[in-house]
């Protein structure tokens, strides 16, 4: 993986953050986009944004892939089509969720915990992905069933599944013995960090 796509990847998480603050600001009526309905639609355009997101940073990070599924990805409104794709590409594609075990006495991180619950799965990434998508539609007016206030109250759950999916997670790439691992928020400069590590054998 050179380093221009480490920044491509650093950089669809920048874009997530940046899609959250607008997120949260019209959850905290920061913005405003008078209705409720056309509020509920600009929110689930930032949130279904982030899923692509999501999905294109893991797909720019198998390097040898990237340009022969990206057209089509973007093509495609469908989730599980985009996730079945990606499983083309790498079927260890999705990110895993972990925290950093630090050693109390060097301050260094020393392993990496999974974190087994809370988070956005795979299923869960396809269910969001279509509650946006039905929002996003007009509704039928024989056939009413969107529910916008519904749709808004569930947001910050969905938020915070996401949160806790990307906040220090690691990707498997094609090559088994090299992983990614990024922090959305490093302590130096705030910023996504994307490093790259390969496994060592064993004497």
């Amino acid at each position: 993986m050179t380093a221009n796509l480490y920044s491509t990847y650093a950089d669809c998480m920048e874009e997530i953050k940046k899609r959250t603050e607008v997120i949260n600001g019209f959850l905290a009526g920061e913005c405003n986009a008078m209705y409720v309905q056309t509020t509920a639609e600009s929110v689930s355009l930032q949130i279904r944004k982030i899923l692509e997101l999501i999905a294109l940073a893991s797909l720019a990070a198998n390097q040898s892939e990237y340009a022969k599924h990206r057209r089509h990805f973007y093509k495609d409104w469908n989730a599980k089509r985009i996730l079945e794709t990606l499983k083309k590409v790498n079927p260890k594609f999705y990110p895993t969720p972990n925290r950093q075990v630090v050693d109390q006495e060097s301050d260094k991180v020393v392993s990496l915990e999974e974190i087994t619950s809370g988070f956005l799965t795979e299923n869960e990434f396809i269910t969001l992905f279509n509650n946006c998508n039905e929002i996003l539609h007009a509704d039928n007016p024989f056939s009413r069933t969107q529910n916008p206030q519904a749709f808004l109250a569930s947001v910050p759950a969905w938020m915070e599944q996401i949160r806790i999916l990307l906040n220090h997670h690691t990707i498997q790439l094609i090559d088994e013995d090299k992983q990614l691992w990024v922090m959305m928020k490093a302590k130096s400069d705030g910023k996504a960090h994307v490093y790259e590590f390969e496994r060592i054998p064993a004497d």
